[in-house]
């Protein structure tokens, strides 16, 4: 790996970091759907990739969003889970898949 003149010069190591992408499942409210979407789409603590809503039935969407956060960086993700947890109009949020995508 080539390291850049600047951090070569000064003795650095530079290791590349990795990157998850981390998935949730989020469930609203059909009437809070259009606000949680928009808000979701705000959130600071991962940098925002995607979202789709899917039906489940009955007339019910789920919002599935998707995240990017760094690998190894202690408290990324509990600060990404706790900021869509919080996301008003959320009744309730999980992870439904995290990978490392480099």
């Amino acid at each position: 790996m080539r390291i850049p003149g600047p951090l070569r010069a000064q003795g650095l190591l530079v290791i590349p970091m990795g990157k998850v992408m981390v998935v949730f499942k989020v469930f609203a409210d059909p009437e809070n759907l259009d606000k949680v979407d928009k808000a979701l789409r705000a959130v600071k603590e991962g940098d925002f990739k995607d979202l789709k809503r899917e039906p489940i039935g009955f007339g019910i969407e789920v919002i599935r969003a998707g995240y990017v956060i760094p690998d190894k960086v202690d408290g990324a993700m509990t600060n990404l889970e706790e900021a869509v947890k919080k996301v008003q109009g959320v009744n309730n949020a999980e992870v439904e898949m995290t990978t490392l995508i480099g």
